[in-house]
């Protein structure tokens, strides 16, 4: 039986599970220039304020979905597809060029450094509060999703025999959560600014608050207020320019709240945070939505619970007609659910007060799909009796078991409420038609290991809706160049970018060795709506992932992050990757601008 590593256990656990079948497949050849010219990518990604003809048109961003803007910008404009490889280094078309802004371990203040494993990432204009639009000076928002031992502790114990040091422990604590860092573009390249203003870490011991139902209740042990975000894997953008991101795998740091959502053989082989008991925590007070603003220190952040308790892959909002708040999220496991939350408050994009807008998410509904009915179901204690009947003891219980609340068997149907899913990762909101776009990576349990991207319609495409249709966008395979579809991106000329999750246990192997390295794809975007084949844009060094792409107001840098290159090394004198061959042998996730060259 094959022993995995706490973080090789969690990155297994989230990523598909590979076969072992050798099969000959021929890959498409890319043989079409793609025009992917971009226009002003706003709020979505850069947080800037919201136009009252925005509002009208019922989207106001997502997590890397833009505003609608009237400037022009020219980040694609058109390439040369890239191939596949399995080259250890981050591969662009002819024409572009990255810049690194920050490394693992490099300073963002003086006492603190950036964390392990970067995530999402959103890019605020520095004079985003005054509605600006600022490309080349900015806040970069990034998430630091989970540790390896091996590097961030020097805690190296393929058996894990041996307890983690109270050192130990604290060193991976602090190199989870997220960054906020200042970015700036000078003479031609973008760098790190070392700003104290702005410049923070928020780890697993930064203090935070709890809002909504299940705040003070029994349910999370009466706490109002918890300690520390971890497993922080995507995100999203608010239209009062804050940042939400999204507790994922959390469950391998504090266990869970029952024995048989994770067994003991599972726990033992997790980042094992309980070998310091003094740190532990109740497993209930994570698994959340949290809001952060990245432009005011003093800002507690906010679990905000009404979003539910649920391993969240990433969230995307947009404002209906009626003012009202809708945040889409996903369950990123195999057979888990996609839901959304619509606010009981209404926004005013006139005289967006941040407060006012933070607020929004204190109070609503949470719903989950069924997809068979092609309804929203409102997981809604006080007016659906089928949760006291099973055993619900109020709302506060039904948002912290999530899960479990969406898989209650409805007895007309005999199906679960909620229909479980193929490993839902990343949600966006088309910004000119308000369709909503969900990557299913795959679900090796029932023969799926290509995964596809749907594409949910709204009725009437009102987002308050309790109806909907939906249809399958774009599968993966051989034949469409592109395996286990994850983060997902919308510019302004409605180009959707898209990177993949292939395990990397599994690269360059049976019927995955024909994608090689994890790549960015990029489908065109023609009158408000995604159009043709996916095409390569980027690949990814040895068993990395990209992640998090966001974009600038004027759509000329896009920002990535690679996150764990070398994941399958085991000998730290012979790492698998050495990206980004700064000459000691380290590989180190790391957070990138890409811009064009020529």
């Amino acid at each position: 039986m094959t022993r995995w590593s706490g973080v090789q256990r969690i990155k297994k656990e989230k990523r598909d599970r590979g076969v072992d079948v050798s099969k000959g497949v021929t890959r498409r050849s890319f043989l079409t220039l793609l025009g992917a010219g971009s226009a002003a990518l706003a709020a979505g990604s850069a947080g800037v304020a919201i136009s009252p003809a925005a509002a009208q048109e019922g989207f106001s961003g997502a997590a890397s979905t833009p505003y609608r803007g009237d400037s022009a910008g020219s980040f694609g404009v058109s390439f040369e597809p890239i191939e596949p490889t399995d080259a250890d280094e981050l591969i662009l078309p002819e024409g572009f060029k990255f810049d690194i802004i920050r490394r693992w371990g490099e300073p963002v203040t003086a006492d603190r450094n950036f964390g392990y494993n970067n995530d999402y990432v959103a890019y605020f204009p520095i004079d985003a509060l005054g509605g600006g639009t600022n490309s080349e000076d900015g806040l970069l928002w990034v998430n630091h999703e989970y540790t390896n031992p091996k590097w961030v502790s020097d805690y190296q114990d393929p058996d894990n025999a041996t307890k983690k040091t109270k050192e130990q422990v604290a060193r991976e604590k602090a190199a989870v959560g997220g960054s906020v860092i200042r970015v700036r573009k000078e003479d031609g390249a973008w760098k790190f600014v070392q700003d104290e203003k702005y410049n923070r870490r928020i780890d697993a011991t930064t203090p935070m608050v709890l809002t909504g139902a299940a705040a003070g209740s029994d349910a999370v042990k009466g706490a109002t207020q918890v300690i520390g975000t971890l497993a922080n894997c995507s995100g999203g953008v608010t239209p009062w320019r804050t940042v939400l991101t999204c507790e994922e795998n959390f469950q391998y740091y504090y266990g869970e709240s029952s024995d048989d959502q994770l067994d003991d053989e599972a726990l033992a082989e997790t980042d094992r945070w309980l070998d310091d008991p003094d740190s532990a925590k109740p497993p209930e007070h994570y698994g959340w939505v949290v809001e952060i603003d990245p432009f005011d220190k003093d800002f507690v952040p906010r679990k905000h619970t009404w979003l539910g308790r649920l391993r969240h892959e990433n969230v995307a909002i947009r404002v209906s007609e009626g003012g009202k708040v809708v945040a889409y999220t996903g369950h990123d496991q195999e057979d888990e659910c996609i839901y959304k939350f619509v606010s009981s408050g209404t926004f005013d994009p006139d005289s967006p007060s941040r407060e006012a807008g933070s607020r929004l998410l204190f109070d609503g509904m949470l719903y989950v799909a069924d997809f068979g009915q092609g309804k929203w179901v409102a997981l809604d204690f006080e007016n659906n009796p089928i949760f006291k009947d099973n055993g619900f003891k109020g709302q506060a219980d039904i948002l912290v078991r999530a899960p479990e609340a969406a898989k209650i068997t409805d007895p007309e149907t005999e199906l679960p409420i909620g229909t479980p899913m193929d490993r839902c990762e990343d949600i966006e909101v088309h910004p000119g038609d308000g369709t909503i776009y969900a990557a299913l990576t795959n679900n090796a349990l029932h023969g799926n290991f290509h995964g596809q991207v749907i594409r949910m319609h709204e009725k009437d495409g009102d987002p308050e809706a309790t109806e909907f249709n939906f249809e399958v966008f774009a599968a993966g395979g051989p034949n469409t160049g592109f395996s286990s579809p994850d983060n997902l991106a919308f510019d302004a000329d409605n180009n959707l970018w898209m990177v993949t999750d292939i395990s990397s246990s599994y690269h360059n192997q049976g019927i995955y060795s024909s994608f090689k390295n994890n790549g960015m794809f990029v489908m065109r975007g023609a009158n408000d709506a995604v159009q043709g084949e996916p095409v390569q844009f980027a690949s990814a060094p040895i068993e990395s992932e990209m992640t998090g792409p966001a974009f600038t107001p004027d759509g000329k840098t896009m920002f990535l992050a690679i996150q764990h290159p070398g994941e399958e090394t085991e000998n730290k004198d012979e790492p698998t990757s050495t990206w980004p061959h700064d000459g000691d042998n380290v590989p180190k996730p790391s957070v990138v601008a890409i811009t064009r060259s020529s």
